[in-house]
This record gives structure tokens, sequence and C-alpha cells, in this order.
């Protein structure tokens, strides 16, 4: 058997070509072959299981096709590099095995073996095993000085605000790594600007992104959960950049943004998006949502509670007293505003005159929070809703099946594929607001069941798409294929996060978690 790479280096949004630059020599290792094809290029090892013997003979195979590429509206053509060939003697069914890995990366046999708590069942221990392993490979370190940052998913995506911290709890806390997450809290503490921390963070103010309110209020959710772990020594580092974000929203100081007077959080940056369902086409967004959104409403009174209860412990009296009116006019709001008593669930968001009713999983998150505007009862409906219309075995619909502009498989070019991104298809870490729901609704058994059929469903997509991570998306109508990145933080870390919280197991910090969300959830009936 004659097993011959075809190599390129290129960024993931470029291809290459034939050139003279190109270093293809094969250098000698313990166990097989190294490359280094250009110079400040990491090398690259293969090896081959049994041992193989590599022959070396250089050539470009010019204008490769890529059928997908071109499907999806990109250039399609490639010229790749084949440095030689292995050669693999073969003996009756025996198994071929072809390693490919950058040094010093762990290989599968030798990655960290998971010394975390033991989960009651055997099924969800392996589960939460290969995610916890999987979560490690989106957390990177910056050559020249340390720095860590998250990056939002393999292989075209980058360092996400938005991503970073709604994935930040389950890659970094609930895998015992809190000294990762506390530089992360820190770096994006240190870059607020106006009260809004960036949505892709550059290397400079001017070539960072701020098109993100949420990735402030996101930003205070981790806080909260920084606080349950670690207590107020170490989350305090944090008050006063969460005082200067809540102020900012008050004050205006970002244009488009305000409280109005009943309390509720307004964002208008048309022609951009203001939330997470940000697609955009020719710079405008595609998901057409009002200026109150109802997850954001939802994050900004568990904000300003949070703020509350922090301030009135440390004596704060100016900031109590301008603050609870606006607490007690939001929740009221959030209530008359969004809550749809015939259909029995919440709005998407408000123009400021009517409702928009589409039925999204956005609403989730009004249920999932610490610190809620809605009752148990209330939730329950909705959470009845969202199995009904939107659960599918993958994740949640982000738009029910039966309404105008539902895109059930996301296919096509790039304009096209953009139209369905958030309008029915299908996202992974939308489970995890969901899961939370549950146990609001219905408490920790109903919750603990959600994590096993969580479990039976992906267990087999760990070895489908991505092998050993999860898809960032999936069509909404079955058989609900992976599509987008084929590993995704948030799908990873919010499947672990659940897993871990939900999970029966036998440690101390689970108990005192559920006590606090326990605690919270009382705050709300």
């Amino acid at each position: 058997l004659r097993l011959s790479p075809q190599l390129t280096g290129r960024g993931i949004h470029q291809l290459g070509y034939e050139n003279p630059f190109l270093d293809g020599r094969a250098h000698a290792t313990d166990d097989g072959v190294q490359f280094r094809l250009y110079r400040g290029f990491p090398p690259i090892d293969m090896s081959c299981t049994p041992p193989a013997e590599f022959i070396a003979s250089g050539f470009w195979n010019r204008q490769v096709k890529y059928p997908e590429e071109g499907a999806r509206g990109y250039p399609d053509k490639e010229d790749l590099f084949c440095p030689g060939y292995f050669r693999v003697p073969l003996k009756g069914d025996a198994t071929i095995t072809l390693r490919v890995r950058l040094p010093g990366a762990f290989s599968p046999n030798e990655q960290p073996q998971w010394d975390g708590p033991s989960f009651l069942d055997p099924g969800v221990q392996e589960f939460a095993n290969r995610l916890s392993k999987a979560a490690r490979q989106f957390v990177y370190f910056q050559a020249d000085t340390g720095r860590p940052g998250v990056l939002a998913g393999f292989p075209w995506f980058g360092e996400w605000g938005r991503d970073t911290l709604i994935a930040l709890p389950g890659l970094l806390l609930e895998t015992a790594r809190t000294d990762v997450a506390i530089a992360i809290m820190d770096r994006y503490a240190n870059s607020l600007r106006h009260g809004l921390i960036p949505n892709l963070l550059g290397e400079t103010a001017e070539t960072s992104d701020w098109f993100s309110v949420d990735a402030s209020l996101w930003f205070i959710r981790c806080v909260q959960d920084i606080h349950t772990q670690e207590g107020k020594g170490v989350a305090g580092r944090w008050f006063e950049a969460v005082r200067e974000i809540l102020e900012a929203l008050r004050n205006g100081s970002v244009d488009g943004v305000c409280v109005t007077e009943n309390g509720l959080l307004s964002v208008d940056l048309r022609p951009r998006p203001g939330t997470w369902m940000d697609a955009q086409i020719d710079g405008h967004g595609v998901t057409h949502r009002a200026p109150f959104a109802i997850e954001l409403n939802a994050l900004f009174y568990n904000a300003v509670e949070y703020a509350l209860r922090v301030t009135r412990q440390s004596g704060d009296s100016d900031f109590v007293t301008t603050w609870t009116p606006i607490r007690d006019a939001l929740k009221r709001s959030i209530l008359e505003t969004f809550w749809l008593e015939d259909e029995g669930y919440l709005a998407d968001a408000y123009d400021g005159h009517v409702p928009d009713k589409s039925l999204r999983p956005n609403q989730l998150i009004a249920a999932s929070l610490p610190f809620k505007a809605i009752s148990k009862a209330q939730a329950a409906r909705m959470l009845d809703n969202v199995e009904h219309y939107l659960r599918t075995p993958m994740g949640l619909r982000t738009l029910a099946p039966d309404q105008p502009g539902y895109v059930g498989e996301l296919v096509g070019s790039q304009a096209q594929r953009d139209l369905g991104y958030h309008n029915g298809t299908v996202w992974a870490w939308l489970l995890g607001p969901y899961v939370d729901t549950v146990n609001f609704v219905r408490g920790d058994e109903a919750a603990a069941g959600e994590v096993k059929q969580i479990v039976k469903d992906f267990t087999p997509h760990l070895d489908d798409a991505c092998i050993g991570q999860i898809s960032e998306i999936f069509d909404g109508n079955a058989p609900h294929t992976p599509r987008g990145a084929p590993a995704q933080a948030w799908s990873v870390s919010e499947l672990l996060r659940v897993a871990f919280r939900y999970s029966p197991r036998n440690d101390e910090r689970s108990r005192r978690m559920k006590a606090v969300l326990q605690d919270s959830a009382g705050a709300a009936t």
C-alpha cells in the first residue's frame, strides 16, 4: 500500500498554488518524517503504524478540484504538493494508521487522563471525558506573551468575545482551569470601551469590533459563575467593570443603545445586527430583530439584579438607590412586553409598538439565568412550545418549521446559507439554556434525564464529523446533517457544562452549585 500525503501551507480562507518557496524535504524522525513547508511555519510530523518506509519523490498535483467549495460559491481549484509516499506492508486484515500532528501535540493515546469528579452514570462519565479533551483544543496561548484566549471554532473562526464568554464556564470553570478563565476575564475587563466588551478582539481598539452589547452582559454572567465558584475575593476584581457596563448602558454611551423609561434595553445598531443572530449579507443583518430583544433584556435583568445584590453587601447606597427602580420597572416591562398569553411563550423581540411573535429559542435564556423575570408557570408553558417546535436531537432550531422564512437545509452559496443561518438551522449550544430551563421547570431529575438523552444523541456524532468534537450547526430538517464549523467551542462547552451541572456526581462543588441555583430559582418564582 502506498500512502501519498498531499500538502498545502496557507490560511483557511486562501488557496495555494505551485511556487518555488515551498520546502518539500522530508526529515527523518524517530517514528516517521517531518516537514516544514515554509520558513516560519510550524513543522508537521507524520508516522505510520505499523512502521512504514517513506520514499521521497516530490511533485505538484495541479488544479485539484474541491466540488464542495464550488457548490458553496467559492474558488475550487488548488495546487497540492506531494513530498513522496509511505510504503506500507499489508498482511491479512491488519489495521493501518497514518498520524499527522504538530510536535508537542498529544497523540490519542497520550492525552492526559481525566482527574475530575466521578459521575454516577458511566455513559455521562465517558462523554464528559471526551468533551473535556475537546475543550482543551479551543484554548490557545499567544507565543510571545503567554496570553490565553479561546478560538470560537475550527477551522475558520478566530477569537470572538461573545463566543468566548458563553463558552468560558464549560470550557474552563467546569474543567478546573479557573486560572486561565481569570486571565481571560482580566483581558476583557481591561478592553472595555464605553461599557462594551469587544466582539472581535484585535491587537488595538482600532482593530477590534464592538458591535455586540450581549458580550458585555455575558461577561457579567461569567463574573456571577466565578463568584459562585471562587467567592467574592476573586470575582471582586471585576465589580467595577460590572458597574461600568451597566452605567454605560443606562447613560446611552453607545450610539443606538439605551435604557428606556420603562427599564427595557434597546439595541439598534442597524444596518449591523445587534445580537448573536448576526449573519450579514453586504454589511446588512439577515435576521431582522427589533431593538428590544428578549435575551438581551433577560441578560440585562439578571445583570442588574446581581449587581444590586453585590452593592447592597458593599454598602453602595447610591447604586442601590439608582438601580432598584430600574430593576423593578424592567421586570414588569419584560412580562408586559414579551409574554404572549394566548400563545404561551415569549415574543422574540419588540419594536416599540408590536411584539415579534416568531417562535425562536432566544426566550430560553430568559428562563435559564440565575435571576429571572418570568415565573415558573410561564416558563413551563414556554418550554412545552419549545419542545414541540424547536427541540431536535442535535440542538434547538432557530425558527419554528411552520413559520415564514424557515430554512430546513443549509446548502447553496454563502448568501443562501446566510439566509438560513439563524432561520431554522439547529444550534447545539442552545441545549445549554434548554437544560437549564428544564431544571428550573421540572427539577433535577428531569434535567439529568435530558443530559442522558444528549449523551445518547451526541455520542455517535463524536465519531462522525470531526472526530472527538461537536459541530457548530445542523440542518433543521431530519436527518439534521452537520454543517458549519466541524468543531465549535460553545457547542462543546454548553454540553459539557450541563453534563457537569446536572448529572449526579460525588463532589462538594456540585452540591454547592446546585444550592446556589435553587436559591436563585426560588427568588424568581
